[in-house]
């Protein structure tokens, strides 16, 4: 299992700086988005914006983890409990995804619902590896969520 090694202070500075930026960055899409007529112009925007934003919590993730920020307690029971339910509607919701897919002729649409199937299993294996996590206590989560990210674990 590995461990978070500290980062010196200038690319601490950089860390921080490159979050600031994706945040800006988000934020300029926002009205081109909102003002998009073209839906594909819009789609492609949209997923953009959610992109950065997700960067962007990234590396508030790095930055506190070289902190050495442990990761804080939670209501396990409340988490474990809700995390369940969303590991459940996920599941239907890449159930549903795969028998519209499997209807689909066209090959470029197709494509593009595989995608989205993609994105339902990932997000699937997230909450379950999210409601594994809840079982790890202090500094265990720091090591576990290491793992995750470079086994991949995170989209």
């Amino acid at each position: 299992m590995g461990v978070w090694q500290k980062v010196d202070d200038e690319t601490l500075e950089m860390l921080k700086e490159q979050k600031t930026f994706e945040d800006e960055t988000a934020e300029k899409l926002s009205p081109l988005y909102k003002s998009a007529q073209n839906p594909l112009v819009k789609l492609f925007i949209h997923r953009i914006i959610l992109d950065t934003k997700k960067h962007s919590d990234t590396y508030q993730l790095l930055i506190d983890l070289n902190r050495r920020a442990v990761v804080g307690e939670v209501d396990r029971k409340k988490m474990s409990g809700e995390l369940s339910g969303h590991i459940g509607i996920e599941s239907k919701m890449m159930e549903k995804a795969v028998k519209i897919t499997e209807k689909i002729e066209d090959e470029n649409t197709r494509r593009i619902l595989e995608e989205i199937v993609d994105d339902e299993k990932q997000h699937h294996q997230v909450l379950k590896d999210l409601f594994e996590m809840l079982k790890k206590e202090g500094e265990d989560w720091n090591r576990y969520l290491y793992d995750m990210f470079v086994g991949g674990g995170i989209p």
